[in-house]
C-alpha cells in the first residue's frame, strides 16, 4: 500500500474551453431573465406546463427562456433526501426533490416553451471520500442536455441549486453558475453519462479513467490546470503530481476532510509546468483537497 503515486495522463484533465455557441451564450447578459426568476411571486403552483408559459411570457429569446426556467428551479426547489419521483407537477407543487426530480421538472417546463431538453442518467463524483474510485455499478445522478443555438449543451440544475453537507445531510441553497451551460471538458470529470451519446467533450474519456480520476473544482478549471497524470485520484504514502497551468501559481497546500487547517506542501515551478512532492503522515487518510494559491483545485483520496 505504501507506494509512490506517479500520475500521467496528458490531456485527461485539460480544462480548456472550446469557443462555440455555448461560450457566446454565456457572454449574454442574463440580468433581465434572472430578475424574473428571482423575483417571481411566491405561491403554490401545481401545473408545470402552465407555469412554464407564465414564467416565460415576458421573454422572447430561447436562451433567455431557458435561463428563466433554470434559475427559477435552482432558486425555489430544495434538495431533500428521500424525495424520489419524476412527476413534474408534484415536484413543482412540493418544491422538494432529488436529482431526478430537478431534471424531470426542467425537461417538462422546457418542452412546454418549445425548447428541446432531455434528462441524462449517469454517474457523478463530488466527494473524494466516497467517490474515488467511483464504483460505477449503479447510476447515481441525473442532469440535462438542452439544445440551444444549434447544439446540445449540458446543465445540472441540482448542483446549480446549492451544496449539500454530506455529514449533516443539510442542503444550502445558493446558485452555482458553473453548472449552467457547462463546459463539457470540465463536466466530464464529475459527470459520466450512461449513454455515450452525451459524451459531448472534445476528448471523450473511458469509464475506467473517470472511475479512478481525481475530482476537479471550479477553481482548478479557472486556473487552467492540466494534470499530467498517469493515474488516478487514489494515492499511497507519497504523492507525486505534475501539472501545467495557465495561472502563475505560487504555493500549494492540502487539507484532509477530517482536518481543520490546510498544510503547506512542496511546489516546484518551471514556467507553466509544476511539480508537487509530498509524503503523508501515518495517521492521514481519506479524502483531501489540493489547494493552489489558497483555492481548492483538485481532490484525491489517500488509501486507508
Amino acid at each position: 500500500m505504501a507506494r509512490t503515486l506517479i500520475i500521467i495522463l496528458p490531456i485527461l484533465l485539460a480544462f480548456g474551453s472550446v469557443h462555440s455557441q455555448r461560450t457566446q451564450l454565456l457572454e449574454f447578459d442574463y440580468s433581465f431573465a434572472d430578475s424574473i426568476a428571482v423575483n417571481f411571486p411566491k405561491g403554490r403552483y401545481d401545473d408545470a406546463k402552465a407555469f412554464a408559459k407564465l414564467l416565460c411570457e415576458d421573454v422572447n429569446t430561447e436562451h433567455e427562456k431557458f435561463r428563466v426556467i433554470f434559475r427559477w428551479i435552482t432558486e425555489n426547489v430544495e434538495y431533500r433526501y428521500g424525495r424520489q419521483g419524476t412527476d413534474a407537477d408534484e415536484i413543482l407543487k412540493k418544491k422538494k426533490a432529488v436529482c431526478e426530480g430537478y431534471a424531470s421538472l426542467l425537461e417538462a417546463m422546457c418542452h412546454e416553451v418549445d425548447i428541446k431538453c432531455e434528462t441524462v442518467i449517469g454517474f457523478a463524483k463530488s466527494n473524494p471520500n466516497t467517490d474515488i474510485p467511483n464504483k460505477l455499478k449503479e447510476t447515481n445522478h441525473a442532469w440535462n442536455a438542452v439544445f440551444l443555438a444549434g447544439e446540445w449543451i449540458l446543465v445540472d440544475a441540482t448542483w446549480a441549486a446549492g451544496t449539500v453537507d454530506p455529514k449533516r445531510r443539510k442542503f444550502k441553497q445558493g446558485f452555482q453558475p458553473q453548472w449552467f451551460l457547462a463546459d463539457p471538458n470540465f463536466f466530464i470529470h464529475t459527470h459520466y453519462p450512461e449513454s455515450e451519446r452525451w459524451l459531448l467533450n472534445d476528448t471523450p474519456i473511458k469509464k475506467k479513467e473517470f472511475k479512478k480520476g481525481p475530482i476537479p473544482s471550479k477553481s482548478g478549471y479557472d486556473m487552467g490546470v492540466e494534470l499530467l497524470s498517469k493515474k488516478k485520484g487514489v494515492v499511497g504514502k507519497k504523492m507525486k503530481i505534475e501539472f501545467n497551468s495557465t495561472s502563475d501559481i505560487q504555493w500549494a497546500s492540502i487539507k484532509f476532510i477530517n482536518e481543520k487547517e490546510p498544510i503547506g506542501i512542496l511546489l516546484v515551478k518551471h514556467g507553466t509546468h509544476f511539480k508537487i512532492r509530498h509524503e503523508f503522515e501515518k495517521n492521514q487518510k481519506g479524502g483531501f483537497y489540493l489547494f493552489l494559491d489558497g483555492s481548492p483545485a483538485l481532490s484525491f483520496r489517500k488509501k486507508e
